[in-house]
């Protein structure tokens, strides 16, 4: 990943919970933010290797008869 990703802070996660129209106290928006960095570390760890020839999902057709 080229970019860097801008850390997680309280008022944007209470904009997203606003997006999504979920009720989001700006104290449990301050207790979510290291949560928050967690998950978008896992999520940029994912994104580490080049796919490079690998199909599209909707290309896989699983065989369940033998």
């Amino acid at each position: 990943m080229s970019q860097r990703r801008h850390p997680s802070d309280p008022a944007l996660l209470e904009a997203a919970a606003r997006l999504a129209n979920l009720p989001l106290s700006p104290q449990r928006a301050a207790q979510l933010v290291p949560a928050m960095d967690g998950v978008f570390q896992m999520l940029d760890a994912q994104d580490q290797g080049a796919l490079g020839e690998t199909a599209p999902a909707f290309a896989f057709r699983a065989r369940w008869e033998a």
